[in-house]
């Protein structure tokens, strides 16, 4: 992960590390407000440090209906923050990547999953999008079976254009001017900046 990205959670309002990742953050010199998870991807003394090191751990069995990522997103929510803003999400396994970016549909509007090459977030109505140097590419994906879409500042425009869930005509757009409209007339979509 990039420094910058690191500076980012570092400057964060409120921090909670996930499994493993609260190890992470503390290898990184992070101090998680909460740990949360069945911690089944660490050692037992990487265990015992972030016990040490987290302001607080809520341990879980790992007999449990919910990921950890889901459990963490629950109680973001509790927090009524303005944002919630969601690293290491996108991994290896396509599984866990896949339910973490459909978790966003839990947190209505204030979530996004970031990593170096990706920024996630789900959208409807009116949005603007502004031109990230780190994200030149910007898509579309239907979450509803259909999206009607007009799209205004971007290289291809559209006016009321017609995606359906499973096709691609929303992949790989660029914003011709600092920013740009999307308004979705009809329905939802995961709206994804990234970067080769």
């Amino acid at each position: 992960m990039q420094v910058s990205l690191l500076e980012a959670i570092r400057t964060s309002d409120y921090i909670i590390g996930v499994d493993r990742g609260a190890f992470w953050l503390i290898s990184n010199n992070i101090i998680p407000d909460i740990a949360i998870g069945d911690f089944d991807s660490v050692t037992a003394s990487e265990l015992q440090i972030i016990k040490k090191k987290a302001k607080r751990v809520d341990k879980y069995s790992k007999k449990k209906d919910f990921t950890d990522m889901e459990l963490a997103v629950e109680y973001a929510i509790t927090l009524r923050p303005k944002e919630v803003v969601i690293y290491g999400a996108i991994g290896n396994r396509i599984d866990h990547t896949m339910g973490n970016i459909h978790l966003l549909e839990r947190l209505q509007g204030i979530g996004v999953i970031r990593d170096r090459n990706n920024e996630v977030r789900i959208i409807s109505g009116h949005t603007t999008v502004r031109k990230k140097p780190r994200y030149p590419y910007v898509s579309l994906l239907p979450i509803t079976e259909t999206i009607e879409i007009s799209l205004t500042g971007f290289v291809y425009n559209a006016s009321h254009a017609l995606i359906r869930r499973g096709q691609t005509l929303g992949i790989s757009n660029e914003l011709r001017q600092n920013e740009g409209v999307i308004e979705i007339h009809e329905g939802k979509a995961f709206v994804i900046q990234s970067r080769d």
